[in-house]
């Protein structure tokens, strides 16, 4: 599992945007495990990622303070947001990285077992689009101009890293199925 200095490391900042790293006083005030408040201090998460992602607010509270949602939801404490402005979030107890779809009544979906996790995987779709580019050039991603082995690639390296997120359904194999429309 890649660590949060791994992780800020590896990110390419000129390529692929700035790291967002989260204030230690507001992760302080959470009941997260040491290793989830290390990971956002210290390694972040990038501001805007592919696949489409955005994790902008550095604040680190539960969806609840933010929006106006019944309590139920009070477990969800925000990372960030997709295009489609579903919210991004890690579950309090189990620190699952999740999604919640706005357009299904903010349906969770699963995305990665842990943070460390899931900046791996966004390491691996930064990568996966580097691969198609020195294949296919510069407008290969934007084109969905992306060779079947590297996308089997990103299959073979998102499985490595949680297998679980491979799952019919769940963010990253739905973000690996729309590679071959």
């Amino acid at each position: 599992m890649i660590t949060p200095e791994e992780f800020s490391d590896k990110w390419d900042v000129i390529s692929n945007g700035p790291l967002i790293k989260f204030n230690n006083q507001d992760l302080m005030n959470s009941g997260f495990s040491d290793e989830v408040k290390r990971f956002l201090s210290i390694g972040g998460l990038p501001e805007t990622p592919p696949p489409y992602l955005e994790f902008t607010s550095p604040q680190f509270i539960p969806i609840t303070n933010i929006f106006n949602m019944p309590e139920e939801f009070k477990k969800y404490w925000l990372l960030g947001t997709t295009s489609a402005g579903d919210l991004i979030c890690i579950t309090e107890k189990e620190e699952d990285i999740v999604l919640l779809n706005n357009g299904d009544n903010y349906k969770e979906i699963f995305v990665n077992t842990s943070l460390n996790q899931f900046a791996e995987c966004l390491l691996t779709y930064v990568n996966m689009i580097d691969k198609a580019i020195e294949v296919n050039g510069e407008d290969a991603f934007i084109d969905n101009d992306i060779p079947e082995v590297v996308i089997n690639w990103l299959k073979n390296e998102l499985e490595r890293v949680d297998i679980k997120c491979m799952q019919p359904g769940f963010f990253w194999y739905v973000e690996w199925e729309n590679l071959f429309e």
